[in-house]
């Protein structure tokens, strides 16, 4: 019994290691892969969807700088390996509005040069100045979007429904199935947008009443999904879906009876930033891969290869994507942004109720 005992115990110790290292070589690869790098190289950190790899190799050849790419899922991805790894062994990364605010305030990020960005005065003023960098002093505007909800026009035989947040909240005017986003932030303060017109003072008694509503919700939701979006629109799952304007607006170039609404409570808008890790000892190099991102011909490319807009004005884009910006300034009542207005211990705990109910 002492020997299978010990046994026991051995293997178990056997496996915490395992996983211990697992996890080490999950959040410092970057750090211990850099220590074999040339010199002249950039590592960047981003959502899969922002950057082209054809552009990448042009900018190498163009440079002589070796770009090496990590890739993140959701900006809770990116926070956890920024704080895991204080940043080490990442140059660029490309965090949404909310997380830019998080990683200034833990020092995770460092002052830009703007000196060294000669395309500033193409960014648009809409998108510089924001809650969660003020002077621009820790992160550049790169594209943006807005949540919008995506819907098929042959499901609606008595003609367009109205553009509201109701569409995927009120029984009563939901269909019977809908997409609904797979994101605690996201879903949580769009549900609160709707029931109070704003995500300010959100109390405990709130949160009772946005958990509610969304366990209500559940019972039409076919599916809760990141980046699906358009899937689910194109593959006629659901007459309704909520998502990012760029994956809807990406399905209804492929289907003429599918269309985007503008709610017309307002929506929220989410820009994604490039900014510089504060670990990062490669500022020149840094900033002239930015001011490669920046140039017309590439910033068009990527807005139209992954269907999201620019914040430059100096881009050449197609009369349909125009149309689709104009669109969403001259609807939006409202632009709001998902901010740090709950903390990730209030968000999880209604997330984890409405994923186990």
């Amino acid at each position: 019994m002492a020997g299978f005992s010990f046994r026991t115990l051995f293997v178990s110790f056997a496996i915490v290691l395992f996983w211990i290292f697992v996890m080490s070589v999950f959040l410092f690869s970057p750090h211990i892969v850099k220590l074999f790098r040339k010199e002249k190289s950039l590592t960047i950190f981003t959502f899969p969807m922002l950057i082209d790899a054809q552009y990448l190799s042009k900018f190498e050849k163009e440079t002589g700088i070796k770009l090496y790419i990590s890739y993140y899922e959701s900006n809770e991805e990116l926070l956890v390996k920024m704080r895991e790894t204080k940043g080490r062994g990442y140059d660029i990364v490309i965090p949404s509005d909310y997380a830019v605010e998080i990683l200034t305030r833990e020092q995770l990020l460092q002052k830009i040069d703007k000196r060294k960005l000669p395309f500033w005065d193409t960014i648009d003023q809409r998108f510089l100045g924001h809650y969660f960098d003020p002077e621009n002093e820790y992160s550049i505007p790169y594209l943006w979007e807005v949540y919008q909800i995506g819907i098929n026009k042959a499901y609606f035989k008595k003609g367009r429904p109205e553009a509201s947040w109701g569409l995927v909240f009120d029984q009563e005017k939901a269909p019977k199935k809908i997409g609904m986003i797979n994101n605690a932030r996201e879903a949580i303060l769009i549900a609160a947008f709707y029931l109070f017109g704003e995500i300010e003072n959100i109390t405990s008694e709130r949160i009772e009443k946005i958990k509610k509503l969304l366990l209500k919700q559940k019972k039409w939701v076919e599916a809760y999904t990141d980046l699906r979006s358009d899937y689910l629109l194109l593959s006629g799952a659901v007459p309704v879906a909520v998502g990012m304007s760029g994956e809807i607006w990406h399905a209804t170039r492929f289907e003429k009876n599918l269309d985007f609404l503008i709610p017309k409570e307002g929506t929220f808008m989410v820009i994604d930033n490039i900014g510089i890790s504060a670990r990062s000892k490669k500022q020149d190099l840094a900033h002239t891969f930015i001011q490669y991102l920046y140039t017309p011909e590439v910033m068009s490319h990527h807005a139209d290869k992954y269907s999201v807009f620019p914040v430059t004005t100096n881009v050449t884009l197609s009369d349909y994507f125009i149309c689709s910006m104009q669109k969403i300034w001259k609807e939006a009542k409202k632009l709001e942004f998902f901010r740090n207005v709950l903390s990730e211990k209030q968000l999880n705990e209604v997330w984890i109720e409405l994923k186990a109910n």
